[in-house]
């Protein structure tokens, strides 16, 4: 079990770099290919955010990769600090300050959010004595 909190974190860093290649880079940030989103207004200050967004992606998961390769003590906060991202970036796109169209982002932070205090709960938990 006490796997599945790296393995985790392996699969957010991968998102998290590739989210961040995306909304850096790509054209539209994504903005409109993926996430259907109007540019004709706008749109610089659209894509704009999209940068910045992605740039953030890109850090955290430089940070994560960091964790994984040289802090493996450092696993749970990541995962923390990733939890708490998800849930905050859910509440945002479900309640707060929601998308005018359905975004892929939506759905699937929602189960990532699930996945992430899974891991999370396993990682708190003491690792089995060997005796």
């Amino acid at each position: 079990m006490q796997l599945v909190p790296p393995i985790v974190l392996v699969l957010v860093t991968l998102t998290n770099i590739g989210r961040g290649f995306i909304h850096t880079f790509a054209p539209d940030g994504g903005a409109h290919s993926i996430a259907g989103l109007d540019l004709s207004h706008a749109r610089q200050t659209i894509l704009s955010l999209f940068a910045v967004m992605g740039i953030h992606q890109l850090v955290a998961g430089g940070f994560q990769l960091y964790v994984l390769v040289f802090r493996r003590d450092l696993v749970l906060i990541a995962l923390v600090l990733q939890t708490a991202e998800t849930l905050l970036g859910v509440v945002n796109l479900y309640f707060y300050r929601s998308m005018p169209v359905v975004v892929p982002g939506a759905a699937f932070n929602a189960a990532l959010l699930v996945v992430l205090f899974v891991a999370v709960l396993i990682a708190l938990r003491p690792a089995p004595s060997s005796a």
